[in-house]
């Protein structure tokens, strides 16, 4: 067993997240109202692990795998974030950080802006704070896209012109950039819903040149503008580029690209296949089900939670084509679906 490596003394604290217990998966998150549904993890916590590995490194200067592993163990013995925090040293950049994730965590925007001012308090170039302050305070979706254009520049600046170079293959195992895919992520659904769906595809475009392997699926976002914008060429990359896909929005992207491209016969056999694995997505495509009218991001994976999925990729793209929702309704009715 390696030596112990004892703590160091512990500078500025970190604040405690709503999400704090890693044990209980019932933590109770409050705002303006009360929601009395379990929360799950939070969709932060694997970056947070990650962040904090980097810190646990630089604390006790880890050389050795097998220590690494030992500090790691320990560390998360513990039952909160804070304690886990407390265990190494933290600078004001990765602090910042952390009142950035709570404040992404918040259903309340007043609670949400207070963080992320907390927050550009100890780093003024936090992504995520500065995104989020300028959601929150937004006055129009032109002016929130061109304040995020200006965040998105500032980190490229901050970035400098060498930290993209040769980093296409492991760009989003860098914990660093997270932030900054969020933003140009939240670009686009910004664009798209201001009709700039031209922008909209380059910056997602961006976004799969910088991570091939696409860990924050933004696939799913291009593939629903190529058909939208009628790009079936670019559709048919993206199913060559990922061939082993087989969720709800490949699936359903293909049977309309397919209707475009004039197969109909491929149309209706990848539909019948698609109907098998999730027959939700048919009833909020043809309007049978409405999508509700809040969403929560609460990991959920059962495959009603995947229609929705679907439909928010891929609703506008169906809807610019009646004729393919016709096609649609009638084969269902036919098939007796």
């Amino acid at each position: 067993m390696p030596k112990k490596v004892p703590k160091k003394k512990k500078r500025t604290r970190i604040p405690q997240s709503p999400r704090s217990s890693i044990t209980s998966k019932t933590q109770k998150i409050k705002s303006s109202d009360e929601y009395d549904s379990p929360q799950p993890f939070s969709r932060f916590d694997v970056e947070r692990l990650n962040r904090f590995i980097v810190q646990l490194i630089k604390s006790n200067e880890v050389k050795d795998p097998e220590e690494l592993n030992y500090l790691i163990e320990e560390a998360l013995t513990f039952e909160t974030w804070e304690e886990i925090f407390d265990s190494v040293e933290f600078s004001d950049i990765e602090i910042a950080q952390e009142l950035a994730y709570q404040a992404m965590e918040s259903r309340d925007r007043k609670e949400a802006l207070r963080l992320a001012n907390e927050a550009l308090k100890l780093d003024p170039d936090c992504i995520d704070a500065l995104v989020m302050k300028a959601v929150v305070e937004a006055k129009s979706v032109s002016k929130l896209i061109e304040k995020l254009k200006k965040i998105i520049a500032k980190a490229e600046k901050n970035f400098g012109p060498d930290y993209f170079k040769g980093r296409e293959r492991d760009f989003c195992a860098i914990v660093e950039s997270k932030p900054y895919m969020r933003a140009l992520r939240m670009l686009i659904l910004f664009l798209r819903a201001e009709g700039r769906v031209g922008e909209s595809v380059l910056v997602a475009e961006r976004m799969l040149d910088l991570n091939p392997r696409d860990i924050e699926g933004i696939r799913y976002t291009l593939l629903g503008l190529y058909l939208e914008t009628g790009n079936l060429a670019g559709a048919q990359r993206l199913f060559r580029e990922y061939p082993d896909e087989e969720g709800a929005v490949f699936n359903w992207g293909q049977i309309l690209e397919r209707y475009l491209a004039g197969d109909m016969e491929k149309a209706a056999m990848v539909l019948k296949k698609a109907i098998s694995q999730n027959p939700y997505v048919l009833d909020y495509l043809i309007g049978r089900k409405r999508v509700p009218n809040e969403i929560f991001d609460d990991n959920s994976v059962d495959e009603e939670s995947e229609a929705i999925e679907c439909w928010q990729e891929l609703g506008v793209a169906w809807e610019s084509y009646p004729d393919a929702l016709k096609w649609l309704k009638f084969f269902a009715q036919e098939a007796g679906w």
